[in-house]
Formats: structure tokens, sequence, C-alpha cells
């Protein structure tokens, strides 16, 4: 259904612009709801397509149940929104898994992907300064971090699998979402970028010495114009500053992000707390990690089914699947990524593309098409 494939793209085009506060729907969601109101029947059909989507949709319903109790005790309905909105994120994964073997499908993604990136790009110099951590249309930093990692792993994921994207294409979003991370001056996805490049680098055979040359370009041109270099460029000087600095605060970083509640709180490491209503924890922020946040919030029982739906994948893992799930997996451990839709859909693409390699997931149409890039 083309339709739908016009609206995923503008989704994931709309995606930067964010036009409200934090926590509320932004534009591209108006799309995303969208894409899955006309694609519901397929949408649910794929619930138990594998283990993915099974584990997911119980990991769902659990947040439901914890939240709804919560509800019940604590009187705050913002629990409950919260699972309704890893409902929507769940719903509209499913609408990519529906999808994914559509070769037209994963095209439009790259394009779009990239339309997002050149946009972001063209409007970056006209966005008022925002200090030393760039944010552009985003409500802070870290979301364009997130956003700029996340679509440097799909267009790569999806580049493998299609093998008709050029090289060249490749190599300049790659680049250009290492510049909106470096702009960001975020911690972990500056890591992650280095560790993809590393990997990049490596995997890049045959075009190994264009790479070299391009890198070799780009690090002559620093040198030798005097307006450009690295001790000028504000952000790299900051991210070497935080990382200097968390060496030394381990403990408070930790009390900052709100670990300390897994230990002053263990009650709650069964079932779970719920999320929402922080002054419970004598705190006024959310646990500021993916995977803590679930083991915290859902317990051991949202944890165990939360990370089943993984579980697949590190059966013949190969290095390239292991890499990707690296990078994704150390954002997310500092972050709290579980409301961001990119970051479920980011995990589909990896574990199916882990299926890919492993034969476990047949791509027939794809092979099949004469659909050139």
């Amino acid at each position: 259904m083309k339709f739908s494939n016009y609206l995923w793209a503008l989704y994931l085009i709309a995606f930067p612009f964010y036009i409200l506060p934090e926590g509320n729907p932004q534009l591209a969601d108006v799309f995303g709801v969208l894409a899955i109101a006309f694609n519901i029947k397929p949408i649910l059909l794929h619930i138990k397509e594998n283990s993915f989507s099974r584990h997911l949709f119980l990991f769902v319903c659990y947040t439901f149940i914890v939240n709804v109790v919560f509800l019940v005790i604590v009187h705050t309905y913002a629990s409950l929104i919260t699972s309704i909105n890893y409902l929507y994120c769940y719903l509209l994964l499913l609408f990519v898994l529906s999808k994914f073997k559509d070769p037209v499908f994963l095209k439009f993604t790259v394009v779009a992907l990239t339309i997002s990136l050149i946009l972001q790009l063209g409007i970056s110099p006209f966005v008022p300064s925002q200090g030393v951590r760039s944010r552009l249309l985003f409500n802070n930093p870290n979301q364009l971090a997130f956003w700029a990692l996340a679509s440097m792993l799909i267009i790569n994921i999806l580049s493998s699998i299609l093998k008709t994207i050029k090289f060249a294409h490749i190599l300049t979003v790659t680049i250009i979402c290492s510049f909106f991370i470096i702009i960001s001056a975020s911690r972990s996805a500056t890591a992650g970028a280095l560790l993809f490049w590393i990997f990049f680098y490596l995997k890049s055979k045959k075009n190994i010495l264009i790479f070299t040359i391009v890198i070799v370009g780009l690090l002559s041109f620093s040198y030798f114009n005097g307006n450009v270099s690295l001790e000028k460029f504000s952000q790299i000087t900051y991210i070497f500053d935080r990382i200097s600095e968390s060496d030394n605060t381990t403990s408070s970083d930790n009390i900052g992000r709100g670990y300390d509640r897994l230990f002053d709180y263990p009650q709650y490491l069964f079932f779970g707390s719920g999320e929402g209503s922080n002054e419970r924890f004598n705190s006024t922020i959310e646990l500021h990690s993916t995977f803590v946040n679930i083991l915290f919030s859902y317990g051991i029982v949202g944890f165990i089914l939360f990370f089943m739906s993984i579980a697949s994948i590190f059966k013949k893992i190969s290095i390239q699947v292991m890499v990707l799930l690296l990078i994704l997996g150390v954002y997310a451990t500092v972050h709290m990524t579980l409301r961001l839709p990119l970051f479920w859909i980011t995990l589909l693409l990896i574990v199916l593309f882990h299926k890919y390699k492993t034969g476990d997931f047949e791509l027939e149409s794809i092979k099949k098409s004469s659909i050139k890039y």
C-alpha cells in the first residue's frame, strides 16, 4: 500500500520537528498514528510473528497491569499514559515488521531518513545559538544525539540488506549523523559513533581506499585551514571534559540519575514500582537508564519479558550484529529511550537483520526485486 509508505516517510522526515514541550506527542506522531490506523489488521496479525514481537507484547501488557495498580494506589494517570505510549511504540514497531519484506518500503525508509538528515543539516545554520550542546529543533541535546545515532544504524542495516545503496550515499549520511552527534556533545552517542566508525572502516573492504582518502582529506583540510582545529571545536573539547569529569563523579552521578532507588526501595524489584510519581522516591527525576528503569519500574518479571524478546539474537550472533546491538545498548544504558518509537524500531531492525544474516528470516521479495537505487 503506497499510501502507508508515504505516511511512514512523512513520519521519519517530521521526526526531528518538536513543536510541543517534552513529554507530549509531536508532529511526527500524527503520521505514526495514521500509519497504524490504516494498517491495523496486518499489524495485529504480526503480534505472533516471532519471539521478539510476542515477548514485547507481553511486556507492554505487563506495564499496563503494573501501572494500573499504581494508578489506584497513587491516584495519578501519569503511569497509565506511559503504558499507552509504549503501546503506540509497539504498534508502530509492528507496522514496520508487517512491511519489512517489501523492498519498496525499505527504500522509502532510506530515502526518508536521508531527506530528514539533509533537511536538518540545511536548517542548522539558521537555528539560534544554543550553547555548547546543540539540540536543533528537539527539546534537548540527547534527543538529537539519539535520532542521529538511530538514523546511522538504520540506514546502514538497510543498506546491508538492500545491497543497492551506493557507498558514497552510506558514507555521506554517516558523516552527517556523526556531525549531529558531535554538536549534541553526548558522551554515550559519541562513544557509539566512534565504535561504529571503527567497524565501518574495517568492514568496507572494497571501498577502504576511498574511505581512507576521504578521512585523510578531511584531516588535511582541518590542519591547513587556520580556522578549523580540534582545539577550536568547543563541542569536542566539551565532550572530553565531560568524560574526564565522569571519572571523578561516579557516585553522585548515579544518585543524579536515580540509580540509588534500586538499593533504597528493594521491595519493588520483583513486580515493579510503576512509572511516574517520582516524589514517592524523594526525587523529581525519572530513572536515567532504559534498562535500570525497566528493572525498577516493572521488576524482575518485566525485565525478563523485555530481554526474552532479544534472547534469540545471541544465537549464532555475528560480529556486525553484535556491534550494532552494543552501540544501541551503550546509549540506552545511560538514557531513558523506551518512550521513543525509534528505539523500538531500531531494536527490531537489529533483530531482523540478525535473522536475515542467519537465514532464519527469508527476504524473498528483496532478493528477487529488480529495484535499483
